[in-house]
């Protein structure tokens, strides 16, 4: 026995010597290995983010139109061995390549194992099939603009852009919308990537298995991005692989106002006074096809002067008072109107998309004509779109509208790239939407870019697309699934998606719903933009009944400017939507995975909306940690718990988390161009027990490039209620050119009465008052100072 264990013991040390001796470690971030007739390279793109390339011989993939990233990770180490190897990162994300079979398993940590053969199979029908298997038991986001459902476990996900005209609620064609992205986020802290835009399903099984099927016959690329622990996490990273959209201008964080539409200058002249004589802030007016005459005149690109006889006037006036004019365009050239002559220039030219020869313009018939398709592919024609743009830019026009994108009639032919229509589809939207953010950045470097895009594909986002959810039936079920809408859009990259605000489709037998028209606006007050939209009674003032609430509602989105500005930052800085899920910072908890009707605005606000017709109360389900009442801040709410809350129609049920700090503009605004940085109030809402922190963003609100040079200021804001004292600590960072000298904030101690025991301050000059019942101060400081405010209530 004795010899025997001797004998064992030496045959293990032997073993062991052995494999040191066949493995070793060695700095670098890529490993590969040839199976048959296949090559596959892994390579550690960043600490956090895995890339899988498998082509056969004489195969290669299409350069990527989705990704912005293409370095190597520093610090990652390979591990080789015989058998198989292990790419590691600093993060502690792995990836083990198997060399005899080109099998993979990449390794984010519980729940986040992805495995893959990394073999496609071709089915009958010609397609490709790429399948990932996981561990993940959590849900599945994303995949572009969604709205049956916020959950996408489950699902086959059709990746072809298509339009759903009146769409509602439980509508089967909202599993497939305008934005299709082949990508998911699974709440246990990943996400997948595919490196494609054809035509293609996923399939996210519920047994865990992950199936890609695509029409592109080139090999796909696939990433595998890994968050440290929460939803927050793995935005973050994909956005860095996929870009992030640019700062906005700030006015397009104002108010909207938008039809189908105004036919000529009276009219468009004639909502804004109408809209100002009432009292309402405006920033900016949408132009339907009429500017260009009517709807078979598409393609024109060229203001009619019957309806419009000095446009330029017209939009220098409107300059005068602030307000920006986006103007609408289309991928169709018509020759049954007034685009024929731009449709005889561009046919011999072939800049069109051909048909399937090769030889010839395609055919294109959509509903108010025929003629041909820009086709956005080939340089000619994406430099005669630029000039046309350019023209028109030039005259005042300040924003883009690119309306019918998907495309929404894309017949088969063949794009100057080479693609067929269904290869090409899902693309156009970004491809277009490049050329006038390449304009803007080129022609107009001081001035941040608002073009509107209802189609397109992974990485839309980079080129300040403000997408919206197409034309919605104006009903209740038409509201109803905005939320899910702007949800998987954000989590995909689009943190700008809104919706028509009021509804867009009308239903003849019932043209208007006021109660609707209420409810839909205060869901628009807390969306990326808020812009009302309709074919009929678009504009808030065609409901005087209701203006007192519907007058204070838009009033209140340029309260919030500050607040809203700094959850713009955090997008363009971090990718972070402004739209959250109620888990989208909280790890490794499944509890609120399929909550599609309410959702975190920010960071530090739970927004709940009334989504039912005659409803006067809802169910709020609070997320974790502590929920103050924004309306009533002595009541609060303890993460987990579930309440009936009462909502009248002038309700719209909002907390604030317990510690959050809202900064907000009291002053009363025509424009976001009266919003004043240096004089905000800032609600604080402190809770027992509770610290907190929130930064301010502030920059001149003008330069595309503020983040880039640094030309910005933080303003840094700590709160502690402890031990029966509360503490607010206020700290600035950096600064601009122009940027004020003296800041003045009153402090609003939400749920603490004003006789309060004693208020101090520490540097600085303050006034002890109160607020809307509340204990405040008033603090004056310039930003060397870091002042302290002390309350014992």
């Amino acid at each position: 026995m004795f010899n025997a264990k001797i004998i064992r013991n030496a045959a293990l040390m032997l073993a062991a010597l052995l494999a040191s001796a066949c493995t070793k470690t060695q700095e670098q971030s890529q490993m590969s290995t040839n199976v048959s007739d296949r090559h596959v390279v892994v390579t550690a793109v960043t600490d956090n983010i895995i890339r899988v390339e498998s082509a056969a011989e004489g195969q290669q993939a299409l350069p990527s139109r989705a990704t912005v990233l293409d370095g190597l990770a520093q610090g990652a180490k390979v591990k080789v061995s015989k058998s198989s190897d292990v790419l590691s990162t600093p993060s502690g994300l792995t990836a083990t390549l198997n060399k005899a079979d080109g099998n993979t398993s990449i390794n984010g940590g519980v729940n986040k194992i992805v495995n893959s053969t990394n073999e496609p199979i071709i089915l009958p029908d010609g397609r490709q099939c790429i399948t990932l298997k996981t561990t993940s038991r959590g849900a599945y986001y994303g995949a572009g603009e969604r709205g049956h459902s916020i959950n996408l476990r489950g699902d086959t996900l059709v990746m072809y852009n298509r339009q759903n005209y009146g769409y509602t609620q439980g509508d089967p064609r909202i599993s497939q919308m305008n934005i299709t992205m082949p990508l998911f986020i699974s709440s246990d802290g990943f996400a997948i990537l595919f490196d494609d835009y054809a035509a293609a399903e996923m399939i996210l099984g519920e047994d865990d298995t992950i199936k890609y099927i695509t029409e592109n016959p080139n090999p796909i690329t696939y990433y595998y991005i890994n968050g440290a622990e929460t939803i927050a996490d793995v935005t973050r990273e994909l956005t860095s692989l996929t870009g992030r959209q640019p700062l906005p201008p700030l006015w397009s964080l104002g108010y909207i106002t938008s039809k189908y539409g105004y036919h000529n200058e009276k009219e468009t002249v004639g909502a804004i006074d109408s809209l100002k004589k009432r009292g309402y802030p405006v920033d900016g007016i949408v132009l339907d096809l009429y500017w260009y005459g009517k709807e078979q005149d598409m393609g024109r690109l060229a203001w009619e002067p019957k309806q419009w006889p000095n446009p330029e006037k017209m939009l220098a006036n409107l300059k005068d008072q602030n307000v920006n004019l986006i103007a609408i365009s289309q991928p169709y050239v018509l020759r049954n109107g007034k685009a024929i002559d731009n449709y005889n220039e561009l046919a011999p030219k072939g800049m069109f998309m051909a048909d399937t020869t090769g030889q010839g313009p395609q055919e294109v018939t959509i509903w108010v004509g025929e003629g041909g398709m820009l086709d956005v592919s080939n340089p000619d024609t994406r430099a005669w779109m630029r000039q046309r743009y350019k023209e028109l830019t030039d005259g005042g026009i300040t924003g883009w509208w690119g309306d019918l994108g998907e495309p929404e009639v894309h017949p088969n032919g063949l794009h100057h790239n080479g693609l067929t229509s269904r290869q090409y589809h899902n693309q156009y939207g970004n491809d277009w939407s490049e050329i006038i953010s390449e304009l803007f950045a080129e022609e107009y470097p001081d001035t941040r870019l608002v073009t509107m895009m209802r189609g397109g594909t992974t990485g839309l986002q980079r080129y300040s697309v403000f997408p919206w959810s197409t034309d919605v039936s104006r009903s209740w079920g038409g509201l109803q699934p905005q939320v899910t809408i702007m949800l998987n859009s954000g989590l995909s990259g689009l943190g700008y998606m809104g919706h028509d605000v009021g509804g867009f489709a009308v239903d003849k037998q019932r043209p208007e719903d006021a109660e609707l028209y209420v409810r839909w606006l205060q869901l628009g007050t807390f969306s990326p933009m808020l812009r009302t939209h309709a074919q009929y009674k678009a504009e808030p003032y065609h409901y005087p009944k209701y203006a007192s609430i519907i007058l204070p509602l838009i009033k209140e989105r340029y309260r919030w400017l500050p607040y809203n500005y700094t959850l713009a930052y955090e997008n363009a800085q971090y990718g972070y939507p402004l739209v959250r899920p109620l888990n989208f910072t909280e790890a490794g908890s499944h509890a609120y995975d399929a909550i599609n009707d309410e959702y975190l605005w920010g960071s530090e606000v739970l927004i709940a909306p009334v989504l039912n017709q005659g409803a006067t109360e809802r169910e709020v389900i609070f997320p974790q940690g502590t929920w103050v009442d924004f309306k009533a801040p002595f009541t609060q709410y303890p993460g987990g718990s579930t309440a009936t809350y009462p909502a009248p129609l002038e309700v719209l049920p909002m907390f604030a988390k317990a510690g959050a700090f809202i900064p907000m503009a009291d002053n009363d605004m025509a424009s976001t161009a009266d919003y004043n940085p240096a004089n905000l109030t800032v609600q604080f809402f402190p809770v027992e027990g509770v610290s907190s922190e929130f930064t301010l963003y502030d920059d001149n609100r003008l330069d595309p490039k503020a983040l880039e040079k640094g030309e910005y200021r933080l303003i840094h804001f700590k709160g502690e209620y402890q031990d029966g004292t509360i503490t607010v600590s206020i700290s600035t960072e950096g600064t601009y050119p122009g940027a004020a000298d003296e800041l003045n904030f009153l402090l609003v101690f939400n749920g603490i009465k004003p006789e309060v025991q004693s208020i101090g301050l520490n540097n600085g000059d303050g006034t002890q008052t109160t607020y809307n019942g509340q204990a405040a101060m008033g603090v004056k400081f310039n930003p060397s100072q870091s002042p302290i405010v002390t309350v014992q209530p």
